[in-house]
């Protein structure tokens, strides 16, 4: 698994294969939906960088660019 931190989650999501099954949730309380995903970077994500991607669920943690990750 790449380490897409401080990416846009849209370049997160094109990177992977079309078949991954991809979650992107705000990593602020707020609980926003995150909508245009190029207005997003990745804070942090489940599998961890460096690990095997083998069909499992990816999770990117992301808030809206200009804001700081917690």
């Amino acid at each position: 698994m790449p380490d897409f931190t401080g990416e846009s989650m849209k370049a997160a999501r094109a990177a992977l294969d079309s078949n991954a099954s991809i979650t992107a949730t705000d990593a602020t309380a707020e609980g926003r939906m995150v909508l245009m995903e190029s207005n997003w970077q990745v804070c942090g994500q489940t599998p961890s960088p460096g690990a095997a991607l083998n069909g499992q669920p990816v999770e990117f943690m992301v808030v809206k660019f200009g804001e700081d990750c917690p």
